[in-house]
Order: structure tokens, then sequence, then C-alpha cells
């Protein structure tokens, strides 16, 4: 019979599919699992949304992602809920692209949403793995892409409940699943 055993261990030899446990203060603890090493450091994502928020107050999505209400209480409050120890050593939170969830195999989403050139992940090829949950329901959540201005200055791109992709307005309320890379030596 063959068994698979989680241990608990404490190492700097991260590799993909590792798994973490993030306090976040009031939004309580969560999961991130490393989806890409590269030399000094990995690339975590949490397995779940941590909270639902808007992208913009105001319902544009003009100056896209960088310029966005969710990226300012990303960088700003998020930031601050982290342990300090994890702080230290953290660069870039961010919510993750539609490259690095869905990849751009989709027509669709090659003519009505804003690039980001960036790959697949290797977790995030299963299916089950672009499927994240907000207070146990499945979800959906949001991408950094923008919709292309030609098809909608309102909307941003996000994965949806079945690990697809789809566009909602910026004033939505929706999903946010962080991703942060960490420097382990």
């Amino acid at each position: 019979m063959v068994i698979m055993r989680r241990m608990v261990s404490m190492t700097n030899n991260i590799k993909i599919g590792d798994q973490i446990r993030v306090p976040l203060g009031d939004l309580g603890t969560f999961t991130a699992t490393a989806q890409m090493v590269k030399d000094d450091k990995v690339l975590f994502l949490f397995n779940d949304y941590i909270a639902k928020r808007p992208m913009n107050k105001n319902g544009s999505n003009v100056g896209g992602y960088e310029e966005s209400d969710l990226k300012k209480w990303i960088e700003n409050d998020l930031f601050k809920m982290f342990p300090e120890a994890l702080r230290k050593h953290m660069t870039g939170l961010t919510i993750p692209t539609l490259g690095e969830i869905c990849g751009w195999g989709d027509n669709w989403d090659k003519e009505h949403i804003e690039p980001d050139y960036d790959e697949q992940l290797p977790l995030m090829k299963q299916i089950r793995n672009r499927v994240a949950y907000y207070n146990n329901e499945c979800s959906s959540g949001w991408l950094r892409n923008a919709m292309k201005k030609e098809f909608s200055s309102a909307g941003f791109a996000v994965v949806d409940g079945y690990g697809g992709t789809d566009c909602y307005n910026a004033s939505t309320s929706d999903g946010v699943r962080p991703e942060f890379w960490l420097y382990i030596k």
C-alpha cells in the first residue's frame, strides 16, 4: 500500500508544491503554495481568496492594475498584515496575471484582454489548482489584466469558479488571491 503523508519541517530547500501558512491578522490564517523557484527566491500564491475587494471604486480600468485601488490596498494595508518575519524577506506582493493562472491558449482571451506575456505556472495546468474558495465557497477572483479598451473601459479579467477566465466590472467586489516572492537565502 502506498501512503502519502504531509510532514512539517524547517528548510530553505523549497520546491514547487511546498506550502506555508500565513497569518493575516483579522483576515485569518491562509495557506500559500510554492509555484516557482528561481535562484534564491520562491513565488508563493495563496490557495484561496483572502478577501473580496473592488478593483476600482469608480468602476474604471483606466491605468490598469498599476493605478488601481486594489493595488494600493494590497501594497499598503495587506502588506502590513503579514508577519514581520515574512515581510523582511518578501517582494512583489500582488495578484496573478491571466498568463500565470490560465495561460494564453484561449482565442477569446487573446482578443479581449490586455496581454501579460507570462507563462502559465506549472501547478496551474491542472484546473483544480486554478479554482479557489472564499469563506469555504467556490468563488472567482481578480487577475491583473484589464480588458482591452475597444471592448470595455471598466472590465478586468477574473478567473472564475470553474478555473476559466471571465471579466467583471472594476467596481465589483471579487476575490483577492495574492502572490509574492520570498527570498530564501
